[in-house]
Order: C-alpha cells, then sequence, then structure tokens
C-alpha cells in the first residue's frame, strides 16, 4: 500500500500541479524528503533478504518521485537539490554494497540528472545566451560545493572498482559464449542496469567537472604501468580504468596524449599472462575509439598493423571480434586515406573471411559483414581483385540466415556495394542476387527486406554491362511495389527506367502496355518528384525504341498535357513536361498532332505556347534549352499562325536558348556548344561514366537530335521558313513589340 501511495503522490507531484512551491505539493515533497532519510536508515538495520526487498523496494519508487520532479520542475526543485544529492549520494556509493543494483542504478541517474542541468550550472546559461539569475548563482555554488574534489575522486573510484569492472557472469559468459559477449551492447540498454547507468554517470560527471575529474583519470592510467597484470582483480581494475578512456573520448581530448600512450599500448598489448585477453580486448577498443578522434595520420598504419595481428587466429575470438571493429573504426575514418591502406587490403579480406566461417552467431556474422562494407567503401575499386571468395560465401550465408532478417539485411547491403565496386564486372554476383531478389520481391511475407532488396536491384541494373533474361523477367514485380508508394516508390520508378535503358526492345514489347497502364493509373496520385520520374520513363521509351515499336502512350499524354501547368510552382517537373512534348514534335510530329487534335480544345496549342514561353526560365541545363529551342522552330514552321500569339516571349526565349547553347571561339565565331561536345570520340565522351547505366545515358545523349543539329544553322533555316510562311512584312511587324535588346542579339545570331 505504501508504494502504491507513493506511486500516486508521483503521478499527482508531476502531472497534476504547474508549481510545487504551492503548499500542497510542498509538504509532500519534504515529507518525502524525510521520508527516504528515515527509510534508508532503517534498511540499513534490516538483515531479512525480504524485508530487505520491500524497503529497496519502496526507496526505489522515492528515487522516482526525486527524479520526475527534478526533471519536471527544476527550479523550484534547486531548495531541495543538496538532501535529494545526500541521499543519492549515500545510496548509489556510501551503502551501495548493502542495496540492490537497479536502486544504486536509479540513484547514479538522479546524481547525474541534477549535474546536467542547465539551471544549477551557470557556465551553461553563459554559454546558451540566457539570463542569470541570483538563484542560478546559489544552485550552482550548492552543487559545487556538494561535489568537492575528494567526493568526485572517490565516486570515480567506485564506478572504476565496483560498476564497471567485469563481473564473474561476465567472465564465465565470455568462456561459454564468446561471440554474444564481443557485441553485447550495454551502454545505455536500461536505467536500471548498473553498468549502463555508471557509464552514462561517469560521462556527464567528466563533462561537468572536467578540470577535476579528467587530471585524476590520467594519473590513474599513469598508475596502470606499475600494476601487476597476473593478478586478475588488478587486471580487472586496469580495464575499467582503460574503458573510462572510450567512454569520456572527448572530454579526455585536451588531457591525453594519444600519440604517446597508442606506444604504451601497443607495447602492453605484446605482453603475455593468463588474463592478457581482457587487456587485448580492451586496449583494442580503445584504438579503435581514439583513432577517430585524435591519433595522428602517421599513426595510422600502425593501426592497421595491430589490428590485423590480433585478427588472427591464434588470438581469443573475443579478442579478434574487438580487433575487427577497431579496424572498422580505422577505415570509417573521415581522414582515411585509401593508398595508404592497399598494402594491407590482401590480407584483411582474407582474415575477415576466415573470421566470417568461424563464427557461428548470426549477430556476430552482421558485425563482421559491417567491416566488410566499410572497407569496401573506404576503399572503392582496390578492393575488386579480393572479393571472389566472399562473393562465392554469399548464397552460404543467405541460406543459414533464413530466420534471421537483420543478418538478410545486411548481406543485401553487402552485395549493393560489391555491386557497385565492381562496375561491370557486377555479373559475379548474378547467382547470388537473382534468387535472392526473387525471394525478397515476391515471397518475402512481411516485406522488412523490401527496402534493401529493391536498392540492391537498382544497383545490380545501374552497373550491368548488357541484358540477361532474368533482369528483365524480373521487372514484371514492379507493379505491385508501385501501389505500395512511401519510400519505395522513387527506387522503382528509377528501376523501370534503367531496365528500358538496359533492354528497350525486350522490355517495351513484353510490358509496354501494362507499364503505361500502371503510370495513368499512379500519375494522378504523385506529386514532385514521382512525376518527373514518370516523365523520365516516357521519354526513356520515345528515346530507345522506334515510333512504330512504341506503346499506346495516349492516355498517359492526355493526363500530362491536361496538367501541364498544375506543378508550375515545381521547376522540374515542368520541365520535363515540356521535355515530353518537344520530343513528341521532333520524333514524330504528325503523332504530336493527332494527340492535340484528340483533346478537342481548339486553344490548346495556344495555352502549350503561352505555359512554355513563360516557364522557359526554369530550364537549367543548356542541352533543355536546345531542345526547346529546336522543337518550338519545329512546331511554328508546321504551324505558323501561332506566331501571332505571345510573340515577343518567343523570341525572348529562343534569344535565350541560343546565347545558353552557344559560344565564341578564339577568332570570334560563334559554334554550338552541344555539337562540339559530342564530335568527341565515343571512348572519350564515356570517360569516367561511373555505371554502365550512365555510360548508356550518355550513348543515348549522343545518338539524340540536338546532339546532331547546328543551333545557328537551324535557326537560320526555320527564320527564313517563318518569314515565307507569313510574309516579310507581317514579320517585321510583329518584331516590333519585341525588346530592343533581345532584337539586336537575334540580329546578330543571325548574322
Amino acid at each position: 500500500p505504501c508504494c502504491v501511495s507513493l506511486k500516486i503522490i508521483r503521478s499527482m507531484l508531476t502531472y497534476g500541479f504547474d508549481d510545487i512551491t504551492q503548499p500542497l505539493p510542498k509538504s509532500c515533497l519534504e515529507a518525502i524528503l524525510k521520508m527516504a532519510v528515515s527509510q534508508l536508515e532503517h534498511r540499513l538495520t534490516v538483515s531479512d533478504p525480504s524485508v530487505s526487498q520491500l524497503y529497496d523496494k519502496y526507496l526505489l519508487v522515492i528515487i522516482k518521485v526525486l527524479i520526475n520532479v527534478q526533471e519536471k520542475f527544476p527550479e523550484p526543485f534547486g531548495q531541495y537539490m543538496v538532501p535529494a544529492l545526500e541521499f543519492a549520494y549515500q545510496v548509489g556509493f556510501q551503502y551501495s554494497e548493502l542495496l540492490e543494483m537497479r536502486l544504486v542504478a536509479r540513484a547514479l541517474h538522479l546524481l547525474s540528472g541534477i549535474m546536467l542541468c542547465e539551471t544549477y550550472d551557470v557556465f551553461k546559461l553563459n554559454n546558451r545566451g540566457k539570463n542569470v539569475s541570483s538563484t542560478s548563482i546559489k544552485f550552482t555554488e550548492e552543487r559545487n560545493s556538494f561535489f568537492t574534489e575528494e567526493r568526485l575522486k572517490n565516486m570515480c573510484v567506485k564506478c572504476i572498482s565496483k560498476y564497471l569492472k567485469l563481473s564473474e557472469f561476465e567472465l564465465q559468459n565470455w568462456q561459454d559464449s564468446p561471440e554474444e559477449f564481443a557485441f553485447e551492447e550495454t551502454r545505455h540498454v536500461s536505467l536500471f542496469n548498473i553498468k549502463a547507468a555508471s557509464e552514462h554517470f561517469l560521462l556527464n560527471m567528466t563533462a561537468t567537472f572536467q578540470d577535476i575529474v579528467c587530471p585524476y583519470i590520467v594519473e590513474l592510467i599513469k598508475e596502470c604501468v606499475q600494476h601487476d597484470r597476473s593478478n586478475l582483480e588488478t587486471v580487472l581494475m586496469i580495464d575499467s580504468i582503460y574503458s573510462i578512456t572510450v567512454i569520456c573520448s572527448y572530454d579526455l581530448f585536451d588531457h591525453i596524449d594519444i600519440d604517446l600512450w597508442f606506444s604504451t599500448l601497443v607495447e602492453e598489448l605484446k605482453q603475455d599472462g593468463p588474463y592478457c585477453s581482457i587487456l587485448r580486448r580492451r586496449i583494442l577498443e580503445v584504438i579503435g575509439r581514439w583513432v577517430t578522434i585524435k591519433l595522428s595520420q602517421d599513426k595510422h598504419p600502425a593501426v592497421y598493423e595491430v589490428c590485423l595481428q590480433y585478427m588472427g587466429g591464434a588470438q581469443d575470438l573475443v579478442v579478434r571480434l574487438t580487433a575487427a571493429t577497431a579496424l572498422k573504426a580505422a577505415v570509417s575514418d573521415f581522414a582515411f586515406f585509401p593508398p595508404s591502406y592497399s598494402p594491407y587490403l590482401k590480407i584483411t579480406m582474407e582474415m575477415l573471411y576466415t573470421l566470417l566461417r568461424q563464427v557461428e552467431e548470426c549477430e556476430s556474422r552482421v558485425k563482421i559483414l559491417e567491416v566488410v562494407n566499410s572497407i569496401i567503401d573506404g576503399c572503392g575499386k582496390q578492393i575488386v581483385d579480393f572479393v571472389d571468395p566472399l562473393i562465392e560465401w554469399l548464397p552460404g550465408l543467405w541460406g543459414v540466415a533464413t530466420d534471421h532478417a537483420m543478418l538478410q539485411s545486411q548481406l543485401l547491403t553487402t552485395a549493393r556495394k560489391l555491386a557497385r565496386c565492381l562496375g561491370g564486372r557486377s555479373v559475379k554476383l548474378y547467382g547470388f542476387t537473382d534468387p535472392v531478389l526473387k525471394y525478397v520481391l515476391t515471397q518475402d511475407p512481411e516485406l522488412i527486406l523490401l527496402e534493401d532488396g529493391i536498392t540492391l536491384w537498382l544497383q545490380i541494373l545501374e552497373n550491368a554491362p548488357a541484358s540477361t533474361p532474368a533482369l528483365v523477367q524480373m521487372f514484371q514485380c514492379l507493379y505491385p511495389l508501385l501501389q505500395l508508394g512511401s519510400d519505395s516508390l522513387k527506387t522503382s520508378l528509377l528501376i523501370i527506367e534503367c531496365t528500358i535503358l538496359l533492354d528497350p526492345p525486350a522490355v517495351i514489347s513484353s510490358y509496354g502496355s501494362s507499364l503505361v497502364t500502371a503510370c495513368v493509373s499512379l500519375y494522378p496520385e504523385v506529386i514532385g518528384e514521382a512525376k518527373v520520374l514518370i516523365n523520365n520513363i516516357i521519354l526513356a521509351i520515345v528515346k530507345t525504341v522506334p515510333r512504330s515499336q512504341w506503346p499506346d502512350l495516349t492516355p498517359l499524354l492526355h493526363i500530362l498535357v491536361k496538367n501541364l501547368d498544375e506543378f508550375s510552382d515545381y521547376s522540374k517537373v515542368l520541365t520535363t513536361n515540356i521535355n515530353v512534348l518537344c520530343y513528341l514534335i521532333l520524333l514524330d510530329f504528325p503523332y504530336f498532332n493527332s494527340l492535340i487534335a484528340s483533346m478537342n480544345n481548339s486553344n490548346l496549342l495556344k495555352g502549350i505556347l503561352q505555359v512554355w514561353t513563360s516557364k522557359a526560365e526554369h530550364f537549367y541545363r543548356m542541352e533543355q534549352h536546345k531542345l526547346s529551342l529546336v522543337a518550338i522552330l519545329t512546331l511554328l514552321s508546321n504551324h505558323p499562325q501561332l506566331l501571332q500569339h505571345h510573340f515577343s516571349d518567343i523570341m525572348a526565349m529562343i534569344e535565350r536558348a541560343v546565347g545558353k547553347c552557344t559560344d565564341k571561339d578564339d577568332k570570334g565565331q560563334r559554334y554550338d556548344c552541344i555539337l562540339r561536345k559530342h564530335t568527341l570520340p565515343d571512348d572519350e565522351f564515356i570517360t569516367g561514366a561511373e555505371t554502365e547505366d550512365y555510360k548508356r545515358r550518355r550513348i543515348l545523349e549522343s545518338a539524340d537530335l540536338i546532339a546532331k543539329i547546328d543551333t545557328i544553322t537551324f535557326l537560320r533555316a526555320k527564320f527564313n521558313e517563318l518569314q515565307q510562311a507569313v510574309g516579310r512584312e507581317t514579320f517585321t511587324k510583329l518584331s516590333l513589340s519585341v525588346d530592343r535588346e533581345v532584337t539586336e542579339k537575334l540580329s546578330g545570331y543571325l548574322g
């Protein structure tokens, strides 16, 4: 009943009052603090385990009340800060040997909360530009008076000697289940876990009282050199001290000379003894942490060598796995220099493959694959010559990962990274990716691997040197994905475009009609970027196969034309809308005419022209400017009567386009920039292409109509046609409405 009553009071104090300085909540809180002291005194005199358990449960609820009130009402709680600190200190440190560890963990949480609270820290308030009240100054002085240097050191020693020290259970777990122990996540896993609570407390104490705690930790580290490594208790103490340098590394940044200490650590690694594995594991963890923080660049090769040395088969499995994790940190560092790692690549991959084969737990395989992925990311194409054993082993790993989604996800990620690095040689992966993608796309009941699967699919397509029946057949798996929407929609649309570019005749002949139907139903439901991607699919179809092989695009094009200006505020949608119309005009003008006629709107062309000319400023590539120029001149030469509408806007657009896609050479002669770019040899034109898909796009671009038309020649020819069609006198009158600067520039272009 007492615990229930306290829980009710806790809820009332936390959620029932806006101000705890009122008489009722104030008296409640004062009574709880007095009760806390008296109940703790009684608890210390009890020897009966069952009664002790009841007292601990009661004290735990009291601490929860104090934590909640302090978090919600930091300033009013300040007047009770000192007695709360005294109580928490007694529970957490003075009498902790007699109390339950979960109670001690909550006491450390209360101490951490008071340390972190900016209301009790003038320094934090000043740093954040907030007003410093006299109350805050008083609270800061009281807090600092409580946390004396002696008390801080005592708390640090207690954490090291008791809370951070590896327990007998952990040491036994190391022997019985080394893989589980190696990757056990203890930091911040639970508010009641004493190790997690002490790490959190030490982190906050080091950050808040850096000037006192950090030098003391450095002293403890120096003293470790003289300690006997043959005694288990001493080794466990050293292990705990070294663990602080991992937990509080950023606060120790200015206090530890890691370059100097690194040399000492390397020598310490070489020492043998009955408990050397405990220290080797921790030292490798320290190195893995500090290599990304402060270690000099010239020391990094030594780090690689140390990690590789202790990944060897002669070492304890926990040490090997820790060395692999440290290596991952080293190659993931922002200052990582791939060429410096080249001499170690072969041996690294061999050791990781060996480790991957020897571990039994799926979680261990996940962690090792993360190391492999980090090396692939860091070294890029340098890794290509060393991945064949991994590729051969991927199907076997997938076979044992049937009930482990995390390992399956990691395998898909590894395959994706390999495909990117292998480029055109990614065909080596097809023996693994073809059946796996089929499973992920059609048989995965919970779709938990879908995102990883379609990302891998896209990467395979982008790096495929040539089409295969399996890649084309996989296309039919896309239609259900289009209905899912959300994050997978963008990737699915990119996959459609990539597959069309990979094998246009096969894809369009087999799936063209159903693809258009799917896009018709999808187009009205999506916005922004998805519309751009659908437009790109239309462009891929019309640019890659002859007109006779086009599917019936009319339903989709009707929607596009009707909504031409719907997204005028989103320039990429409008730009791709106009691009589609431009290619229809250039590739099959009769089809374009019939499309417009089928919409039964006599003013439709005028409306299209208005949008086209008014939004041309959104074009951001010179290819788009030239495409628009060529298409609009083609349209006007077939419908010269349109010149009567928006003539000045048309001329301004033409002048802008010519200026964007032409330039002058050293002799002052104007040339077509796009035409000159596409006169390069094909092999030079595609140099630097990152993927096979990019090469296909560049080759398609070089075969495009606008890559074969000279802008100035085309402009002069079409202007002559237009003048003849409407009459020179009419053309001259219309020209009077054009801005003088535009007229002068056009005259210069026309010669």
